[in-house]
């Protein structure tokens, strides 16, 4: 499995707006076979910023996602809504209970 997690930090103004484009991200990956989890929180000591957490089968799956048109239309309008660029980082599974792993 592949991770994905993102830091977005939405322009004051622009936040719910922001919102409103990740909550069409997730109907969209809730539709790519290689998508085990797309999820989208909001940090509560800083409501502006958004936290994206992204499980893929892997790295093909993933690369298939950032890839997508949707996805791409989506950093557009970021490129306006944002206050810096999103901060990614990608990673490989080491274990996950919820799965019986002990090691991978």
């Amino acid at each position: 499995m592949y991770l994905l997690l993102a830091e977005l930090s939405a322009r004051p103004s622009c936040a719910g707006e922001v919102e409103d484009v990740l909550r069409e991200l997730v109907e969209i990956a809730g539709t790519e076979a290689g998508n085990i989890r797309y999820a989208v929180h909001r940090q509560k000591e800083n409501p502006d910023t958004f936290v994206i957490y992204e499980l893929y089968r892997n790295v093909a799956a993933c690369d298939e996602h950032l890839a997508s048109t949707p996805v791409k239309l989506a950093m557009q309008r970021f490129e306006t809504l944002l206050s810096a660029p999103p901060r990614v980082i990608f990673c490989d599974l080491v274990a996950m209970s919820e799965l019986g792993c002990v090691q991978v």
